[in-house]
């Protein structure tokens, strides 16, 4: 079940979804964005009550940190690298 997020929920400007993560063992959002001619994804952890709240008119979900990053104009840090992996089963943990 690596990269499989449940219990999906897309926010209304259709740019943010969450659920939970079965491989990391948290509530994440994921949010596209777009440099120049391509777009991809960034990886947030988020609260519980974020996630009850994703779909709530008006709600402005708040993460707790940066997980991963898509944009292939950051160098992840050894931390997002080894969350990446395991959300994408690139490790054994």
């Amino acid at each position: 079940m690596r990269g499989i997020i449940e219990r999906k929920k897309m926010h209304p400007n259709n740019m943010m979804c969450a659920g939970w993560s079965p491989a990391l063992g948290m509530y994440i959002m994921n949010t596209l964005e777009s440099a120049s001619f391509f777009s991809y994804c960034d990886f947030y952890e988020i609260t519980e009550d974020t996630y009850e709240h994703f779909l709530d008119e008006g709600f402005d979900p708040q993460p707790v940190r940066l997980l991963f990053s898509g944009s292939p104009h950051r160098k992840p840090t050894d931390e997002e690298q080894r969350l990446h992996d395991i959300f994408f089963g690139c490790t054994e943990e």
